[in-house]
C-alpha cells in the first residue's frame, strides 16, 4: 500500500520539469533468446555517447539506469558518461524484477551493482529503476522495499501505469494522475509516466508482429547499417513519437508539472538511426516562453525530498 502523496516543488523560475532517463541495456524484446542483459554491443554504446553529445549541446544532463551484468564490457562507456557530467544509476544486476519473491537475490544484485559502481567508477548510486515497470509499483511488497532501503536507496522508480495505452488522452494525463508518493516504509516512488519508447514503437506502432519475431530470432541484438528501418514498425512511427513527446511536454507545461519519461538507447538505435528524437524534444523545450528544465530523476528526487 502507499502511505501518502508527496509534494513536488519545482525550482524558482521553472514552469515545468522533464526528468528524462534511459534504461541502458540490451532489451529482451530485441534478443533472440528473450533475455535482457547489460552486455551492450559497441554500436549501441557509441549511440549512447552520441545521445550525450546531443544533450550537451543543450546544456542538459542525461540519466542512465544500467543493468550491471555487462559492467566489464561497458566499463569504458560508463566511465566516459560520468566524466562528461551525466548520471548512471542501478537497474539491478540481471534485470531482476523488484517484485521478485527472492528478496535475498534482490539484496545481492543491488549490492553487487552498487559495489561495482563504487569500487570501479568511484560513483555512488542513489536512485533505483525497477526493470519492466509494475502497475502498482511496490505497494504490496514491504519486504522488497526494506531491501531497497537497506541498500542505500531513498527513491525508486518502478511504477508504470499501463491501464489504457491505446488512449492517448489517458496517457498524456499521467503526470497529473500518477504522481510520486511515499510507501509506508518511507521509500519514495517516482513513477515513470506516459509511453515508453518500447511500448510505443514495438507495440502501439507495430504493424507486423510476424516481421518483428522473424527479425528478433534471426538478427536481434546485432548492429544494423545506416538507413536500416525496423521492418515491423509503421512508417510514420518516428514522426508520431516526436509529436507525442511534444504533446506530453505541452501537457506538463500548461499545468506546471513534473513529467518522467523513460527511453532506451537500444530502442532509439533501432528506430531513430539518425538520432533526431532527443534533439527534437530538447529544442522544443527550449522554444517555450517560460523555462522547461530537462533534468535527471535524481533532480526530481531532490524536488520531492525538499517538500
Amino acid at each position: 500500500m502507499r502511505e501518502a502523496d508527496v509534494e513536488v516543488r519545482l525550482p524558482d523560475g521553472v514552469r515545468c520539469a522533464v526528468a528524462l532517463s534511459y534504461d541502458l541495456e540490451m532489451c529482451a524484446g530485441y534478443q533472440p533468446d528473450g533475455v535482457n542483459h547489460g552486455r551492450i554491443i559497441p554500436e549501441i554504446q557509441k549511440y549512447t555517447l552520441d545521445l550525450c553529445e546531443v544533450a550537451e549541446a543543450f546544456d542538459t544532463q542525461l540519466h542512465f539506469f544500467f543493468v550491471g551484468n555487462g559492467f566489464d564490457q561497458t566499463f569504458d562507456c560508463l566511465k566516459e558518461i560520468l566524466e562528461r557530467g551525466h548520471v548512471v544509476d542501478n537497474h539491478t544486476f540481471s534485470h531482476l524484477p523488484l517484485l521478485t519473491d527472492d528478496v535475498d537475490k534482490l539484496d545481492e544484485e543491488l549490492s553487487t551493482v552498487n559495489r561495482l559502481f563504487e569500487d570501479r567508477l568511484n560513483w555512488k548510486s542513489t536512485v533505483l529503476r525497477g526493470p519492466g515497470g509494475y502497475q502498482n509499483g511496490l505497494d504490496d511488497r514491504p519486504d522488497n522495499q526494506e531491501v531497497i532501503l537497506r541498500n542505500g536507496f531513498k527513491w525508486v522508480s518502478c511504477r508504470f501505469d499501463s491501464t489504457d495505452l491505446q488512449n492517448r488522452d489517458y496517457v498524456l494525463a499521467s503526470p497529473s494522475s500518477d504522481t510520486p508518493y511515499a510507501y509506508p516504509t518511507g521509500l519514495i516512488e517516482i513513477p515513470f509516466q506516459g509511453y515508453t519508447d518500447r511500448s510505443f514503437f514495438d507495440n502501439l506502432y507495430c504493424d507486423s508482429r510476424e516481421a518483428y519475431d522473424i527479425w528478433r530470432k534471426a538478427s536481434g541484438g546485432t548492429a544494423v547499417v545506416d538507413g536500416w528501418e525496423a521492418p515491423w514498425t509503421a512508417d510514420a512511427a518516428l514522426d508520431e513519437w516526436m509529436a507525442y513527446n511534444r504533446q506530453a511536454l505541452d501537457y506538463a507545461y500548461e499545468r506546471g508539472l513534473l513529467w518522467v519519461p523513460t527511453w532506451h538507447p537500444a530502442t532509439h538505435y533501432y528506430h531513430d538511426r539518425k538520432n533526431v528524437a532527443l534533439r527534437d524534444l530538447l529544442a522544443y523545450a527550449r522554444s517555450k516562453e517560460e523555462k522547461v528544465w530537462v533534468c535527471t530523476v535524481r533532480d526530481a528526487a531532490e524536488m520531492i525530498s525538499a517538500s
